[in-house]
């Protein structure tokens, strides 16, 4: 896939283009559109995905009130069971928002496959992309295997380091961070070897709530901290102090290039907090459906649908236009390898990672399961 750069000034002329006009207010009754977000039990986890969601929310509406459309935001918490999705679709909800927590990307592509529309903005899985794939659902959270390719694109093609070793803590997340590595690393011409001390790099395959520990043990077996590497933001959660590893990650709260430290800063003035992957991604998707309620006059979930399946081009402040891929409903996007910084450098909102690379480029189908190895197949 061939990237092009799109901007505020170019979504506005493309709708112009398009008979839609931007100037003055439709005269007519306001169009309420929807959106239901499931939030996990985890209060930390639910406050992330929440934030990106309202802060998506004020940019579609932003739009959507000149033509006398407006999105709305419905919440509800996921408990035993993963019936959330499906409660927000029976009060009224056209599109669900949703993916973090344990089994809550299983919930999602159950509620696709019952019939409404999905944007996973926080499971990685791999299977869900591939195996478990249903028509109705669209990842915009990266996937495992994105997450890796950008670690073997840089690392290997770039910094040259080639002999790679995996840790493993037996966990499902770590058993498919693991195949994805085995299957990135001899694709850019590297090796996988079982002698960790001959390693140029150790990969963490571990589940996320062990990182900080893996991490611990990787430095006291004398590993350098530029030579761990490990996917998602899980590494920078890690205590300033302990900052080790290089990371694949989707957001950084210190990019600054085409209108991203607008974004950034916009997220922080409101929340006092940092922009991570799962609000980047809850701030995308709703700021997409939005983008579909005015720009296709989407007014139902099978209009939504049709809309994102066109390949609409999304400007998310990655410097590409993001699209939906065909075979797998992923979102094409750039990465960030995040990398530490030395520890008097640290000052101010400079954090314990700074960004090392964007990763992708003008072929964003190089990173994730490309069309000729997917194992998913939409069924109608």
């Amino acid at each position: 896939m061939t990237g092009h750069r799109i901007g505020r000034r170019a979504f506005l002329s493309s709708l112009a283009a398009g008979g839609v006009a931007v100037t003055g207010r439709i005269a007519r009754a306001e169009e309420v559109f929807t959106v239901g977000v499931v939030l996990p039990a985890d209060s930390d986890k639910a406050t992330e995905l929440n934030r990106g969601a309202l802060l998506g929310l004020d940019d579609a509406n932003a739009l959507a009130t000149l033509f006398g459309k407006r999105l709305r935001l419905e919440t509800e918490t996921e408990r035993a069971g993963g019936q959330a999705g499906h409660t927000l679709a029976r009060a009224g909800a056209r599109v669900v928002v949703g993916g973090a927590g344990r089994g809550a990307g299983e919930a999602l592509a159950q509620l696709a496959a019952d019939g409404t529309p999905i944007l996973n903005v926080a499971a990685p899985d791999d299977r869900l992309r591939n195996e478990a794939c249903e028509r109705r659902a669209f990842h915009v959270i990266p996937s495992v295997s994105m997450y890796v390719d950008t670690l073997t694109q840089f690392l290997i093609e770039q910094r040259k380091l080639m002999r790679w070793a995996v840790a493993g803590d037996g966990s499902p997340r770590g058993a498919e961070i693991d195949a994805a590595a085995r299957r990135s690393v001899v694709r850019r011409g590297g090796t996988v070897t079982a002698d960790a001390a001959a390693a140029d790099i150790l990969l963490l395959a571990v589940d996320d709530a062990v990182i900080d520990a893996a991490v611990a043990r990787a430095i006291s077996e004398g590993r350098r901290p530029d030579r761990i590497a490990g996917i998602g933001e899980a590494g920078l959660r890690l205590p300033a102090e302990r900052a080790a590893g290089v990371w694949a990650v989707g957001w950084h709260y210190e990019l600054e290039r085409f209108s991203a430290r607008e974004l950034n800063a916009r997220f922080r003035r409101r929340w006092s907090a940092p922009l991570g992957d799962v609000s980047w991604s809850a701030w995308a998707a709703v700021k997409l459906v939005g983008e579909a309620v005015v720009r296709a006059g989407a007014g139902d979930s099978a209009a939504l649908v049709a809309f994102i399946e066109s390949a609409p081009p999304f400007d998310g402040h990655k410097g590409e236009a993001l699209t939906f891929r065909k075979w797998d409903h992923q979102l094409r996007q750039p990465l960030y390898v995040i990398g530490p910084r030395k520890r008097e450098d640290v000052a101010g909102q400079l954090g314990p990672f700074a960004v090392l690379a964007d990763v992708g480029g003008k072929n964003l189908d190089a990173l994730g399961t490309a069309m000729a190895d997917t194992r998913c197949r939409f069924a109608p």
